[in-house]
């Protein structure tokens, strides 16, 4: 005996069969009554469409007899004989065993075994009752539903779903014409369609196309005359007819238009009912095809229920478009002004083309020429995101116009709607873009040759200046003026002496916009030209540049300010003395690193670039990665004399530097320029060019030879070598700076001896100059 949980999975699934039938016959049969109705549908109501008559009752008759009969058939052959088919258990016990072989044959096993009436067969009881249990655990693993095709409902249900929708939208939609159609295919009406409906031709709407980007507009109504309507190609108008509708009219459901092109093509398109009844009319309108995009001529005709309008035609012409434009420009006076050719009415001619820039100021004329004579041409400018219509006169030929715009001062959209003489208008604008070149104030640039932040009263200020312009600096000049210490400034006051103490100096730029000068601030005190400049004060160097534009103000360019601090002799010395310092701590610094290279190049020799392979690793593969990672550390320390030689180079320059301040500032003495100069800069210079130069390229010969461990060694052997020669140079040329440094100190006492002498002597004086005054008190 089955148990219950094996049982009811049979009856289950013996139910779900044939429900699977009757669901699956429902389908077959609804297909065949909705593709009747379809289809006797738009045999009887199709030939009204066409001016003809519906299906006589004879012709339905006989198609509501074949439909019976289908239906028939397919409830006895796919319903009732499928429905009470016997399911039995073995049956139904291989079918799950089909689609869930996991059960491993128990279930028809133990189906099999307990089957009343069975004899015959020899088992162990045991057996069957293990059977039975592992199937019994594993009913709650089974799926029914994937015993059945799903293929065979869902394909039925794609045909018939769409049909079912169909009269349910069309029962919805038209209640009366659905009842219609089902009393006469059902026999039980004779009722006709209806055949009173009246059309009127109302015209063509063509959107108007306007070169101004404004909002929509009305489009224009074109009637036909006599039949016929002329549009240009290109354009997308809408046919508009109308119904009339009134108790003894009907208003068509569809109206369609029947065309036919000059090259033969025929077709249809239906039209489309807009809006709601009106003034006892309803509307329709066609903007499909053959109307959008027109591209030919064609007669066409338009057919709703039982009423026809025939023999219209439209006449599609080729409007009118812009062939060729031209740009002329006559450039603004002072970009003319150094030209050989200012008689001349325009600068530039050249046909349009896109990214064309204009100089701003300009006066812009635009010339174009049409395929055809024009009537006239609608215009409208954008520039500056401000938009102008224009109205453009015809000349003496219609083939061709002439803008023209003035004032051209930022990029400007043109766009240009053409029509010919008989109103036929381009649909869509012609565009063109004029960008502008902007002539931007010039720049300027000022720097200090051979000057640092602190000067002295006497020092001569070398000005490079650099001012670029679109077009040309016409003006460059350079000022140096003073802002004193307050108390100098009233000392200044107190003798009498000027307020203001400055100076421009005119400079003129090459072609690549440099100029250079010399402001001796010695020369011109002695001159009279700079009132005497004090320590303690601060001076500005800085310069103007300005080019020739006029059309709106001016375009003048200040550079940045420098700032130079006047000292003493003595205080500017101290400062260099600082940075003598910091020079000697950065060569401190690199020879370290320089030390530092010498004893990786040493670690290079010492392990004569021998490769160790693990044995438990692919040998070729470790040597390469093995001899990667050497290059790489060859690398490492050819980066380093290149970090090295920069160092150096930059040393040398601030050295270099300071010898220039020295004999800008009148500072300077020729030992001096001998110490720092032949016995610090020039050997570093020397270092960088010959030593490090060569030792680069050894650790280059290096790596390309680590591959070779005999010949690595014999080129590491000579970079060494290279490198204690720099190391030596090095120390040579640091041991310089530090007698130079101890002879600096010697100086400072110097200097701090004399100043306490020049106190001294001032206190003296001034002790004198009381004790004087006391005698008269």
């Amino acid at each position: 005996m089955l148990s219950n949980e094996l049982q009811s999975l049979l009856e289950s699934l013996r139910q779900r069969i044939r429900r699977y039938v009757v669901f699956d016959s429902l389908l077959a049969i609804a297909v065949v009554v909705l593709s009747a109705f379809w289809i006797g549908l738009a045999i009887d109501y199709g030939p009204v469409l066409l001016g003809g008559s519906e299906m006589p009752r004879s012709a339905r008759a006989v198609l509501l007899l074949v439909v019976g009969a289908l239906v028939l058939l397919l409830v006895f052959t796919l319903l009732i004989a499928r429905l009470f088919r016997p399911l039995p258990d073995d049956s139904l016990a291989l079918l799950v065993e089909r689609v869930h072989p996991k059960l491993g044959g128990r279930l028809i096993t133990a189906v099999e075994l307990t089957r009343p009436g069975r004899t015959g067969d020899e088992h162990a009881p045991e057996l069957l009752r293990m059977v039975h249990r592992e199937a019994t655990q594993k009913v709650d693993e089974v799926d029914p539903t994937r015993v059945f095709r799903p293929e065979p409902l869902i394909q039925k249900s794609l045909i018939a779903t769409p049909m079912i929708l169909g009269v349910i939208v069309f029962a919805f939609l038209s209640p009366s014409a659905f009842a219609r159609a089902a009393g006469r295919l059902s026999l039980f009406s004779d009722e006709r369609w209806p055949r009173r409906a009246m059309l009127e031709m109302v015209g063509v709407d063509l959107p108007r196309v306007l070169a101004a980007e404004t909002d929509e507009v009305e489009p224009d109504r074109i009637e036909f005359a006599e039949g016929v309507v002329r549009l240009p190609k290109g354009s997308s108008p809408t046919l508009r007819i109308r119904a009339a509708a009134g108790e003894d009219r009907v208003v068509p459901s569809l109206c369609t238009v029947y065309y036919e092109t000059d090259d033969g093509t025929r077709g249809q398109s239906n039209m489309r009912r807009v809006g709601r009844e009106r003034d006892g009319f309803q509307a329709f309108i066609l903007d499909g095809p053959p109307l959008s995009n027109l591209t030919e001529s064609f007669t066409f005709s338009v057919r709703g229920l039982d009423d026809r309008l025939n023999d219209f035609r439209i006449e599609a012409i080729e409007p009118p478009t812009l062939t060729e434009m031209n740009v002329r420009v006559r450039l603004p006076d002072y970009l003319r002004s150094n030209q050989d050719s200012e008689s001349l009415e325009f600068d530039l001619e050249t046909p349009y083309e896109a990214g064309l820039r204009i100089s701003e100021g300009s006066v812009v004329t635009l010339e174009a020429k049409s395929s055809i004579p024009l009537g006239k041409v609608d215009a409208a400018i954008d520039a500056g995101g401000e938009a102008i219509k224009l109205d453009i006169p015809m000349g003496d030929d219609p083939t061709t116009m002439a803008m023209v715009l003035p004032d051209f001062r930022s990029p400007t959209s043109i766009r240009l709607v053409p029509s010919d003489e008989q109103g036929i208008a381009a649909q869509s604008p012609f565009r063109y873009f004029l960008g502008a070149v902007i002539d931007e104030p010039p720049t300027v640039d000022v720097k200090l040759s051979g000057i640092e932040a602190a000067i002295t009263p006497i020092a001569r200020l070398p000005i490079e200046c650099e001012a670029l312009d679109d077009y040309a600096v016409t003006s460059l000049q350079a000022f140096v003026t003073e802002r004193r210490d307050p108390e100098v400034q009233k000392t200044a006051e107190e003798n009498n002496l000027p307020l203001e103490n400055s100076l421009s100096t005119e400079m003129r730029p090459d072609r690549d916009g440099l100029a250079t000068t010399v402001v001796d601030l010695r020369e011109l005190t002695n001159d009279g030209k700079l009132a005497p400049i004090a320590p303690g004060s601060t001076i500005n160097v800085f310069a103007e540049a300005m080019d020739g534009y006029d059309l709106d103000g001016e375009h003048r360019t200040v550079s940045e300010r420098i700032q130079l601090r006047v000292v003493t002799a003595a205080e500017l010395l101290r400062l260099m003395e600082k940075r003598e310092l910091g020079l000697r701590t950065r060569l401190e610094q690199t020879l370290s690193e320089m030390s530092g290279l010498r004893d990786q190049l040493a670690r290079f020799r010492a392990d004569r670039f021998e490769i160790t392979v693990p044995e438990d690793e692919d040998a070729e593969a470790a040597r390469r990665r093995e001899l990667q990672i050497l290059r790489l550390r060859v690398q490492q320390s050819f980066l380093q004399a290149n970090k090295t030689s920069e160092e150096l180079t930059g040393i040398a320059e601030s050295l270099d530097d300071l010898l220039q301040e020295m004999v800008n500032n009148r500072v300077d003495s020729p030992d001096r320029r001998e110490r720092l100069g032949s016995g610090v800069r020039d050997p570093l210079r020397r270092v960088v060019e010959d030593l490090m130069s060569r030792l680069q390229e050894q650790i280059t010969a290096i790596e390309n030879a680590v591959d070779t461990p005999p010949q690595a060694v014999a080129e590491t052997e000579s970079a060494i070598e290279t490198a204690d020669e720099v190391v030596l140079a090095l120390t040579a040329v640091l041991e310089k700076m530090l007698y130079l440094e101890s002879y600096n100190e010697i100086l400072d006492l110097v200097r701090g001896l004399i100043e306490e002498q020049d106190k001294l002597k001032a206190d003296t004086q001034k002790e004198r100059k009381k004790a004087v005054l006391d005698l008269f008190d």
